[in-house]
């Protein structure tokens, strides 16, 4: 059995795979990250080896004690993964984003696939039939653009973040409404145009926590499930255990 680890901003998203079944999930605090673990692996005594993704460096290699002895190991491209890494400073490449290319490599290996991740910022990544990939774009999410435009400004509210009815703001906050979430619609647009153009048969996967406030359906888009990211860091853990 293996143990998942994604540490996100604000909570740690964990889960238990029994081969290639899910058979656990949980979301938890940040902070008492080493107490829920230390609970699932007393709950799950099969449990032989863990994969973390962290974005923002909570853990390293020293916490491996803490795991009693287990196979740890952290998503990096450094580590044996499905795909060819083109990116050019592999180095710097986030763990998030290698694992979902991981998983569209596992559940459409021989497909054009752009995967579309809204979160903190919006990224997007794009691996081809021959499971290539070179890489793809960032940009500021929804909360990043709200946050943006009231600290980088003097009179521009602080706003949380709504779906408008209309394209054109009839008052700034309607404004600012607009101007986010039709500008993340029109990039997001924009995006897979160009990879449509190149792509016959693109096929687009939408993850992250903002993606259920886009419109559906997106042509020729997939809303993946929340373990779509989690897959991918499984399957990464099964070839670096077959490895050793």
């Amino acid at each position: 059995m293996h143990l998942i680890l994604d540490f996100g901003n604000t909570l740690i998203k964990c889960f238990v795979f029994d081969a290639q079944e899910l058979v656990f999930q949980e979301h938890v605090q940040i902070n008492d990250w080493q107490k829920n673990i230390r609970k699932h692996l007393v709950d799950f005594p099969k449990i032989d080896a863990l994969i973390i993704s962290d974005v923002r460096g909570i853990t390293s290699e020293k916490d491996q004690q803490f795991f009693n002895g287990l196979q740890v190991y952290y998503c990096n491209s450094k580590l044996k993964i499905p795909f060819s890494n083109h990116y050019k400073t592999p180095e710097s490449l986030g763990a998030d984003r290698i694992a979902l290319v991981a998983a569209a490599t596992l559940l459409y290996p021989n497909q054009d696939v752009l995967i579309i991740d809204l979160g903190s910022c919006i990224t997007y990544d794009f691996k081809d039939t021959a499971n290539n990939y070179y890489g793809g774009a960032i940009s500021p999410g929804f909360k990043m653009r709200y946050k943006s435009l009231h600290t980088n400004t003097g009179k521009l509210p602080s706003l949380e973040s709504k779906t408008p009815t209309h394209w054109i703001g009839d008052t700034t906050e309607n404004a600012i409404h607009s101007g986010v979430y039709f500008g993340i619609l029109s990039e997001i647009q924009g995006q897979i145009a160009h990879y449509t153009e190149k792509c016959e048969n693109l096929t687009v996967i939408f993850v992250g926590g903002d993606a259920q406030r886009l419109p559906k359906p997106f042509k020729n888009g997939i809303f993946a499930h929340s373990n779509f990211l989690a897959k991918g860091l499984n399957y990464i853990l099964e070839l670096n255990k077959s490895s050793c």
